[in-house]
């Protein structure tokens, strides 16, 4: 039985053929490049790298819509897999699936980022792809990386000053959720001062046993009441717990995804020629 098809969503989609427009802006004759940045795109906004029958779909239905026409063979699409799986480690199959709906939508929302970080270095190929085309001489093409390498600098600064960011926020989640279970103690220590004030008052209550019925009657509808207001209280800090350590973690997932880019920002830094850094 064969694998499902992938179902991409409406952003998803989107997000991929703007991706596949700006790329083959940037490499117009270069397949392998080409491919490179196909496979960085669409692992920046699903957290995975397909196999070759995903991507040729998209180059054979998805391309065609922004009129991009790339037709590489197979054996070129296989290489360029490789050397995105070699780059860093993939997740496993499904695990993109069991991720939070806010977790994808914050990929989306980075693979511009990454696209214009990676722009520079991208720039900087290309322009020395066309000068050895074009017969122009090495030294121009090590100019040219030269000038791009201070692009290059400030894109791993801002990836760097972004993970600060984060960790920042990281730092004011954990304060919040400390905050959280504060309150949350707190209002049951208030539950419990009140509970033990009324049974304080039933003992005091000395007015024959009518009015002791009667009074004990009405305070186990209040202590029934203050329980059900403490349960309340204590599913509401509960709640709210929860949801900052989503959220704690979402940022750590933010955190780990940004320091594989400025990983792969270095190892492609380090690959290049020493002339052009």
């Amino acid at each position: 039985m064969g694998r499902p098809r992938i179902a991409w969503s409406d952003v998803q989609l989107l997000a991929i053929m703007n991706g596949i427009a700006a790329i083959d802006r940037d490499f117009p004759r270069d397949n392998a490049r080409f491919l490179d940045g196909l496979i960085a795109e669409v692992r920046a906004i699903s957290g995975r790298v397909f196999g070759a029958t995903t991507y040729s779909r998209l180059l054979r239905d998805v391309a065609p819509q922004v009129g991009v026409q790339r037709h590489p063979s197979a054996p070129t699409v296989q290489q360029a897999i490789l050397r995105a799986q070699a780059l860093a480690p993939i997740s496993q199959p499904g695990s993109a699936d069991n991720r939070p709906a806010d977790l994808e939508l914050i990929r989306q929302a980075l693979a511009p980022v990454v696209r214009e970080a990676l722009a520079p270095l991208y720039a900087s190929q290309r322009e020395r792809g066309n000068g050895h085309a074009g017969g122009a001489a090495p030294d121009r093409g090590d100019a040219n990386a030269m000038a791009q390498q201070p692009l290059l600098q400030a894109a791993l600064e801002d990836a760097h000053a972004r993970i600060r960011r984060l960790e920042q926020d990281n730092a004011q989640l954990h304060r919040e959720l400390g905050e959280a279970h504060a309150a949350r103690d707190l209002a049951g220590e208030h539950v419990n001062r009140l509970l033990g004030e009324l049974h304080a008052s039933i003992e005091r209550a000395g007015v024959g046993a009518t009015a002791l019925a009667q009074t004990a009657t009405q305070l186990a509808g209040t202590e029934r009441f203050l329980k059900m207001q403490n349960d309340a209280v204590r599913l509401q800090a509960s709640g709210e717990a929860d949801a900052l350590r989503a959220q704690n973690g979402q940022l750590r997932e933010r955190i780990d995804h940004l320091l594989l880019e400025v990983d792969q920002y270095r190892r492609t830094l380090s690959t290049c020629p020493p002339g052009s850094r």
